[in-house]
């Protein structure tokens, strides 16, 4: 009687070990995914920054005459990219805190 008892205990035991390694499996899964998008966002972040610099430096090149005839097209411009970066910025900050 003993025997079967001992039987049934390992054998609940395992089933109990068997679902928790499933659930940390899936958890680490889905652990990577987000460490994986996390750092793909980093980059993306990076080479925004990188090609907002080059804009900048590029137009900070162009003559004033040029733009003025632009009827301050470029200003208008860089006022929507730096509305797109602040509020991309406060995404990703929420995103941080997740």
């Amino acid at each position: 009687m003993q025997v079967a008892q001992m039987k049934t205990k390992l054998e609940e035991k395992i089933k109990s070990l068997e679902k928790e390694k499933n659930m940390l499996l899936e958890e680490i899964g889905q652990l990577k995914e987000v460490v994986e998008l996390s750092e793909k966002a980093k980059n993306l972040e990076n080479e925004v920054s990188k090609l907002r610099k080059e804009v900048k430096s590029l137009k900070d090149k162009i003559p004033q005459e040029f733009l003025q005839e632009l009827g301050g097209f470029a200003p208008k411009l860089l006022e929507e990219e730096e509305k797109t970066s602040n509020e991309e910025n406060s995404s990703c900050e929420e995103e941080d805190l997740l």
